[in-house]
């Protein structure tokens, strides 16, 4: 359940694919109706209902070409994006309508703002690699002009919130429509420092750097050459869009101003307008992400800034650029930290708290330059005259490529639309992105039935455009993870081919070595992007998984721990909620903590969990109101919607993450930050402290935190037992659960029947409950993650709880990755790839290293003696017979390191009951123990087993063994021994034990009943056989006397 990170496996399906910041009109709920069925599309970074401007939303079926021959395609028209049942549109139809719309937009999309004066000479300068950006030291806009913007816009975003709480996040406006809102005077003025800033600095900057631009100079269908000097007709630039953002000011508030993205036209204008907080103007300031500055040597080379009021960047819009707030003193850190947690990012999540920051956004075209010999060239390439029907100058082949990948979207022919784009601009490494996705979307549709050669084939596609995409650009993270896609998915392809014609392909190792060097490389660029605070952790997530995953299918299990360790940081720095500060405690209670007791087993004092207890809770009745009035609002906004980013979700569950709810209110953040600091973090301290191995040494800090609501009466309408969750283990180091309402047994008012929390360790406890609850509304019960516990089924009413898992960062006096923080989560981890390994020769090892990072840990033995037995049975070698012996061995030592898993005592019996048979069938039975101590030592198994299980399932909390099994397999045994009196006992109860579990009606029951049938016939005519070859004799006597 809480093996969140966790994704799709690529290499047994597909790698998640890794969509980061892909531009907003890709991100429209329509925009893969058909493409990737199987393949995960994440788009953690924007609101997947973010606006999609009425130029880009879909359009209706496609005229026929005669028809848009008889009919001049209009801008508002539907002749590009038509369904695949009509007849395609030619490329000149397709890009006349791009023409149109691009005509469209510089007559009407910001007409308040001047277009560059007509320019008649031009100075070229070749400079074939140009400066990828412009910031002049000297502000641009005046600060009179700077501080109008940033108060018009922040009377415009006051009047246009919704509701809120304080939680204003990102706010992006159209610089229109917030002049619109202001005084006539004010806007007037605005308008003059605008008119001034293009007419004598940005239009004549951009000119100036990018001066062999394509899109700045004549067409060349009329000039062969340019010269230094000439004149000519020249394009105008223009500002097709001009908004402004707003972030940041309040407690958790994110310091990316805007999404990492690119924008349409040609040219991005990023303009600093400073900080609402004019008393500290200095505390925070605007800077700019590019990612093509991205560098190995030190995160704030990809930063342009800290940026003064007024201050500018200008840049080319193909470029992937993010708006954030930085700290004054961003170059003054010198932060060798290479964790994720560096002081750099420390810096910047607290500058955007500090203060709220805008920015303002223009993007820049030009007018194009119509060519009357363009048109007759056209005529004559193009049978229906299409492209002649008008002189409208072309747009930009940026632009141009830019809106056919927005068409694409729409359309089943996606590819066609995507190469037509690749031509028109052949070094955006975009299109070639997006083809290579397509390809890889169309290998994973279902729907898409072809052979494996023809699947193959398109794989290759794909891995030819993303290595292109990679060498045109190297620094997006988001190509190098789909190249890793693509080298998967051929590598599945070829194993299929294997199969069928015996063919060879490279070597695995050659391919797996690939798919690491990809992985590793998106990984690094990720790594800064979230170091910086643009992107969040759970793409970097993905990518460590499936890097770590290919490590150890390499064998590489040296370098795949060293992945996992980055890839568990990405959980101690999941959560905004504050981290563990010892050097200052107010709880507001005069320094008192609620008492805590312990919850120990009976038989060997081992201590399971902490409760606390006496009048001081964790929370008040003032925190546990705040907090449910915040869920009840998350409920009944999101409209049946989930809440909870956990896939495993039962009926009469309803979840909603913490952070979720922090960041929609400011004030319950800080409720909480003060409870985690004063009251949860030291507690943990507490009544951990004498626990020296397992005592973080890095500071505590929030994992994951959800706040959950059991309905037992919706759950039990539904036909089940109520509203619970199954037997696990969490993720992180320690799990808090914390009463939020009372039990029927403290107030029968609202009180909810049945709940707690399951503790397997009590199952067969003489004097503790399995079920604990906390002693009342706002107390807590401690445990480590490593305890197998459930949500035992609330029966009726509601139970609202806060589960808030915790670990803890690095420590920042050394790197200590051996520490038993990161050992317990690599063992987690490493547990959950193992599952996934293609082979047993990396299964095993892997498992043992689990086992090894965290040998107290029962899971770990447990799932390697289960994958040791599951070996060849006929495979007659001393390994192994010795693997055999070894997974009778480990699973023993999981049953003694937890007495109460019913799993562990299962497999333990058949697991002696497998060594028995191979021994006998290998002629090992001379090495096998006594007889009498094998058959006590199963059958205790199996008993124990049944024991343990009949009682889980007696409160709801069953762990679904096949009891029936067991008691088959001892009678087998049984048998075997020749004890057929035994055998026979347990037989008899094998059509009950299936009758009772629900299971008559499953596939393998009438197998399991005809096979316990016939061994009953055998083992009742072996009884009577022994009964007459014992009688015989005394009848011989009687007659010989």
């Amino acid at each position: 359940k809480h093996n969140m990170m966790q994704p799709t496996n690529r290499f047994k399906k597909s790698i998640p694919v890794l969509l980061v910041g892909l531009p907003k009109f890709f991100l429209h709920s329509a925009a893969f109706t058909s493409a990737p069925c199987h393949l995960p599309l994440k788009f953690p970074h924007i609101n997947k209902d973010a606006h999609v401007s009425k130029e880009l939303a879909p359009r209706r079926p496609t005229l026929l070409r005669s028809e848009l021959a008889q009919n001049p395609v209009e801008p508002n028209s539907d002749s590009a994006s038509g369904s695949r049942g009509s007849k395609e549109v030619s490329y000149a139809a397709i890009l006349k309508v791009i023409d149109d719309f691009h005509q469209k937009d510089i007559t009407t999309a910001c007409p308040y703002l001047p277009k560059e004066p007509e320019v008649s000479s031009h100075s070229w300068v070749n400079n074939s690699s140009p400066k990828p950006y412009q910031s002049p030291i000297t502000p641009i806009l005046s600060p009179e002009t700077a501080n109008g913007l940033r108060s018009a816009a922040q009377s415009y975003f006051e009047q246009t919130r919704d509701e809120t709480r304080g939680a204003f996040g990102q706010e992006v406006a159209d610089l229109g429509r917030i002049l619109s809102t202001s005084s006539s005077s004010a806007s007037e003025e605005l308008k003059k420092g605008l008119y001034e800033a293009l007419i004598q600095q940005i239009y004549p900057l951009v000119r100036a750097s990018w001066s062999n631009h394509d899109a700045l100079l004549p067409s060349k269908n009329s000039h062969d050459h340019y010269d230094e000097e000439y004149s000519q007709q020249f394009p105008s630039l223009v500002v097709t869009s001009a908004t402004v953002a707003a972030a940041g000011g309040y407690p958790g508030a994110k310091g990316a101003m805007t999404t990492l993205e690119r924008d349409a036209g040609l040219f991005t204008v990023h303009i600093d307008l400073g900080n609402e907080n004019e008393a500290n103007p200095h505390d925070a300031m605007g800077g700019i992400y590019l990612e093509s500055l991205v560098s190995s040597d030190t995160i704030t080379e990809a930063v342009v800034g800290p940026l003064s009021l007024g201050q500018a960047v200008i840049h080319r819009s193909n470029e992937r650029t993010a708006a954030f707030i930085v700290p004054a003193n961003l170059r003054d850190v010198a932060d060798s930290n290479q964790s994720l947690d560096s002081t750099t990012r420390r810096n910047i999540i607290q500058a955007a708290e500090t203060s709220r920051h805008y920015g303002l956004r223009l993007v820049l075209t030009t007018t194009g330059v119509a060519s009357s010999k363009r048109n007759e060239t056209a005529k004559e390439n193009d049978g229906d005259g299409l492209s002649g029907v008008s002189t409208q100058p072309e747009a930009p082949a940026e632009e141009r490529a830019y809106r056919l990948r927005n068409f694409a979207r729409f359309r089943e022919d996606r590819i066609r639309y995507l190469t037509l784009a690749g031509l028109l601009d052949v070094d955006d490494h975009e299109n070639h992105l997006w083809l290579g996705f397509d390809y890889i979307a169309r290998v994973d549709n279902p729907e898409y039935r072809v052979d494996v050669n023809q699947r193959l084939s398109d794989v290759n596609k794909a891995i030819f455009h993303l290595e292109k995409a990679a060498e045109l650009g190297p620094r997006d993270a988001r190509v190098h993870f789909q190249l890793a896609t693509a080298l998967g998915a051929k590598m599945d392809c070829e194993k299929s081919l294997m199969k069928e014609n015996s063919a060879k392909s490279e070597t695995e190792a050659i391919q797996l070595s690939r798919v690491a060097a990809a992985l590793e490389r998106s990984a690094i660029l990720e790594s800064t992007a979230v170091k910086l605070g643009i992107n969040g952790i759970n793409d970097l997530a993905t990518c460590l998984h499936a890097l770590a995953e290919t490590r150890c299918k390499m064998g590489e299990f040296d370098k795949a721990l060293d992945v996992i360790d980055r890839w568990a940081e990405c959980g101690s720095i999941r959560s905004d909620l504050a981290i563990e500060n010892v050097g200052k405690i107010d709880n507001g209670t005069g320094g008192r903590l609620p008492m805590i007791e312990w919850l120990k087993t009976s038989d060997t004092n081992h201590k399971i969990a902490v409760k606390t207890i006496g009048d001081v809770p964790v929370f008040t009745e003032d925190d546990i109101s705040m907090l449910r009035d915040a869920a009840d609002r998350r409920f009944s906004h999101a409209n049946g919607v989930p809440t909870s980013r956990y896939t495993m979700q039962y009926e009469g569950n309803s979840e909603v993450h913490l952070d979720d709810l922090c960041a929609a209110d400011p004030s319950l953040k800080m409720r909480i930050d003060k409870i985690l600091q004063n009251k949860v973090y030291p507690l943990v301290r507490k009544a951990f402290a004498n626990d020296d191995e397992d005592s973080p040494e890095g500071p505590l800090c929030v994992y994951d935190s959800i706040f959950v609501r059991y309905n037992g009466d919706q759950a039990r309408a539904l036909g089940r037992d109520g509203a619970s969750q199954p037997l696990h283990q969490d993720g992180g180091i320690y799990s808090i659960n914390i009463a939020l309402n009372s039990h029927k047994d403290i107030s029968n008012e609202n009180g909810f029947t049945g709940g707690g929390t399951f503790f397997e360790a009590f199952t067969d406890d003489q004097n503790l409950s399995s079920i604990q609850r906390p002693e009342s509304p706002g107390h807590a019960i401690f445990h480590k993650t490593t305890a197998r516990h459930a949500g035992a089924p609330t029966t009726s009413g509601i139970r609202d709880i806060l589960v808030i898992f915790l670990t803890a960062r690095k420590s920042e006096e050394a790197d200590n990755v051996e520490s038993k923080t990161w050992r317990i989560e690599r063992a987690m981890r490493l547990q959950s790839i193992a599952k996934e390994l293609p082979s047993r020769d990396l299964l095993i090892p892997c498992l043992e290293i689990a086992k090894s990072n965290d040998p107290t840990n029962s899971e770990m033995s447990y799932w390697l003696g289960v994958h040791l037995l599951q070996g060849d049975m006929n495979d007659p070698s001393d390994e192994r017979w010795n693997e055999i012996c070894y997974g009778v061995d480990v699973l023993r030592d999981s049953t003694l390191l937890n007495p109460a898993d019913a799993r562990a005592h299962y497999h333990h019996g058949m697991a002696i009951s497998a060594r028995h048979k191979y021994a006998m069938r290998t002629q090992r039975a001379h090495l096998l123990p006594p007889a009498d101590e094998a058959a006590n030592s199963m059958i205790n198994a199996f008993e124990m087993a049944i024991r343990l299980e009949r009682k889980c399932a007696g409160v709801g909390c069953k762990n679904c063994i096949n009891l029936a099994a067991g008691y088959l397999t001892l009678a087998d045994f049984m048998a075997r021994l020749k004890s057929f009196e035994k055998a026979i006992v347990y037989l008899e109860q094998i059509e009950g034990l299936v009758s009772e579990a629900g299971d008559l009606d499953q596939h393998w029951a009438p197998s399991m009943l005809q096979q316990a049938n016939s061994m009953m016939e055998f083992c009742t005519a072996e009884m009577a056989k022994k009964k007459r070859s014992e009688v015989l004799p005394n009848e011989e006597k009687v007659q010989t006397l």
